[in-house]
């Protein structure tokens, strides 16, 4: 079973260059400092999706 540090890490090394902004969300939502209703409304989906792909929910806490 892998760690979510590592699981977030292999998830950025393999950003393309448009997904940056989705990135930082993703990142300040993890951290504490951003909720998911602050993300931009074009943003949310690919935020949310991305949060899900590493095993979080969309509040940054491990899915159940």
């Amino acid at each position: 079973m892998t760690t979510l540090p590592l699981r977030i890490g292999i998830w950025l090394v393999s950003l393309k260059g448009g997904d940056i902004m989705v990135a930082i969300y993703v990142a300040l939502i993890v951290a504490g400092r951003r909720t998911y209703e602050s993300v931009p409304a074009n943003l949310k989906p690919a935020v949310k999706s991305d949060l899900e792909a590493i095993g979080l929910s969309s509040k940054g806490t491990p899915q159940v």
